[in-house]
């Protein structure tokens, strides 16, 4: 379950706002779940998230939730009610990490700048990824991804930023150092760019705006 976690940062104000109390460096918040039949509590430190599920009638520590062989249903709708505490947390007192590529940061700035358009995480379960879309038509025109070097690169080792632009010329582009194959898209429209400084920041904001251009219309 905490790998939802593992690209945000705890916000510390944000979490008092929320009810999180601090204890010598632990902060806790504790409410009820499934019609208040069980009480849950999460502890959060500098480097790791924890919780636990209590029985409310009797107090007793609800184990189960934490057991991987246990896949009966009553204690799958208890992880699921625990899941869905943890994300209304994650949205609330966590902030998304910074970049960890510097090229990253330039172009999301530059992008920001003429575009006009914040990063959306749309997806809980998927943390690493967001999107830029248009604000009249929805259309992506970008995806970044944090991912693994080896999906770009076979052997690769460690994490590299990159994003996912379109663009129809896909076949000619696959040529060019630091452009790959579209990972998780479709290869024949759209290509993936590498954020590692092999392609300078002049060259990925023009397939940007090629993106964005082919994307824009309704």
């Amino acid at each position: 379950m905490f790998e939802i976690f593992k690209s945000y940062q705890f916000n510390q104000e944000k979490a008092r706002a929320y009810g999180f109390v601090e204890n010598w460096e632990v902060w806790t918040y504790s409410c009820q779940i499934l019609q208040g039949d069980f009480f849950m509590t999460v502890s959060i430190t500098t480097d790791n998230v924890n919780f636990q599920v209590f029985d409310q009638e009797t107090g007793d520590l609800y184990p189960q939730v934490h057991m991987e062989n246990m896949r009966g249903s009553f204690v799958g709708s208890v992880r699921e009610a625990c899941l869905e505490i943890l994300y209304q947390i994650r949205k609330a007192c966590f902030d998304v990490q910074d970049y960890i590529c510097l090229q990253t940061k330039r172009i999301m700035a530059r992008v920001q700048e003429k575009y006009g358009n914040q990063l959306e995480y749309l997806w809980e379960k998927s943390p690493d990824t967001a999107v830029l879309r248009h604000e009249g038509n929805k259309k992506w025109y970008a995806v970044l991804m944090k991912i693994s070097w080896n999906k770009l690169e076979k052997g690769r080792e460690g994490i590299v930023e990159a994003v996912n632009l379109k663009h129809d010329q896909v076949v000619d582009l696959l040529s060019q150092k630091g452009i790959y194959p579209a990972f998780h898209m479709n290869k024949r429209y759209w290509i993936s760019v590498a954020f590692d400084g092999t392609l300078s920041d002049s060259a990925i904001l023009e397939l940007i705006e090629r993106s964005w251009n082919l994307t824009s219309k309704k």
